[in-house]
């Protein structure tokens, strides 16, 4: 399942008039950032002056490699750039998501503010973002995804939260969770096949989202013949998984930065050879010849050590 953006249906018409422009910004809100900054060394890791004073993409990516934030060293980790008075009447700071080249595609985000002609970071947050981020006035919002205790890493099914961060005269904190968007009904799993070659992830949603099931699974000796090899921004060549839709035809992604479903291969039960799964409009039989699953358009796919197929 690729995760959801955007969830809670947040738009940016709740930027308001006090949002500074990209690259718009005077000398007096620097002055006035630094002002509330001093003397407070534990507000702010130390400057970056090398970095233009513009709050625009370029500037993130430099500050995102300077204070070491950039986890997956991506080439072009920065995937939104929001600016605006975040730390105080006049200033000028500048949020910034980062992205991670795994299921959930952004676990990560930072603010930066404007002192003595230097970018700060003064917030280094951890998330399961739901992007975007929101300036509410001089305030920003935080939309994440919920993970419930039995759910897998990629499949947070809690629904998601949001909350505002406000800038107290010192550092931004964080106001109370409020619910977003309500939590799934879905049953999800993982199987192999008896030589654990091969193994799936299942993760099928109940009720209005019943079209966002699906069925993944990884061979660990690789797809043969092996899908084209592609330049990767995040992650590297991923060719030996494929992915199928509760309808339409198998998905097989150039890209990844994560084990996807082989990682549960210490805990997926095995499906016997002759043994068949089904559930959610999917069908998989295991055989000694390989493993075939099937989706109720009748699209899916053949895996093997030898070889493998899409049909």
């Amino acid at each position: 399942m690729r995760p959801r953006e955007g969830g809670g249906e947040i738009t940016n018409k709740t930027l308001g008039k006090r949002l500074w422009l990209v690259g718009g910004v005077g000398a007096a809100a620097a002055f006035t950032a630094a002002a509330a900054l001093g003397g407070s060394p534990s507000a702010a890791r130390s400057g970056h002056s090398g970095a233009s004073a513009n709050c625009s993409k370029a500037t993130a990516k430099q500050l995102v490699s300077h204070h070491r934030v950039n986890h997956f060293a991506l080439p072009n980790p920065v995937r939104q750039v929001l600016c605006g008075p975040f730390t105080g009447r006049g200033s000028e700071a500048m949020a910034v998501t980062i992205g991670a080249p795994t299921c959930w595609p952004i676990q990560h985000w930072a603010v930066f503010t404007l002192a003595g002609g230097e970018w700060r970071l003064i917030l280094d947050q951890p998330a399961y973002l739901v992007p975007p981020l929101i300036a509410v006035g001089s305030d920003i919002r935080e939309t994440t995804a919920v993970h419930r205790s039995a759910d897998p890493r990629c499949f947070p099914s809690g629904g998601t939260r949001a909350r505002i961060w406000h800038w107290n005269g010192s550092r931004l904190v964080a106001g109370p969770w409020k619910q977003v968007t309500p939590a799934d009904t879905y049953e999800s799993g993982n199987f192999k096949t008896p030589s654990s070659n091969i193994v799936c992830s299942y993760f099928i949603q109940v009720g209005s989202r019943a079209s966002e099931s699906n069925v993944g699974c990884v061979v660990k000796s690789g797809l043969k013949p092996a899908p084209p090899r592609r330049p990767c921004q995040d992650g590297g060549y991923a060719g030996d998984r494929v992915y199928l839709g509760v309808t339409g035809r198998v998905q097989v992604p150039s890209c990844a930065g994560d084990p996807g479903p082989y990682v549960y291969v210490d805990v997926a039960r095995v499906l016997g050879y002759g043994k068949t799964w089904s559930g959610g409009g999917f069908r998989c039989i295991s055989a000694l010849s390989g493993l075939t699953c099937r989706n109720k358009s009748g699209h899916g796919f053949f895996l093997s050590r030898e070889s493998w197929r899409k049909f």
